[in-house]
C-alpha cells in the first residue's frame, strides 16, 4: 500500500500497546478483518 494514506477511511490494526500490528485499503470491508482483530483480544 505505501506510506501514503490516500483515503481517510483507511483502518489501522493497533494493539493493546498501540503499534499499529496491519494495515487495510479502505475498500476493506470490517468483517473481513475480524480474524486479525480476534487474535490480538
Amino acid at each position: 500500500m505505501g506510506n501514503n494514506i490516500k483515503w481517510n477511511f483507511t483502518k489501522f490494526l493497533i494493539d493493546k500497546n498501540g503499534n499499529v500490528v496491519k494495515r487495510f485499503a479502505p475498500i476493506t470491508k470490517p468483517e473481513s478483518i475480524e480474524d486479525y482483530i480476534t487474535k490480538l483480544l
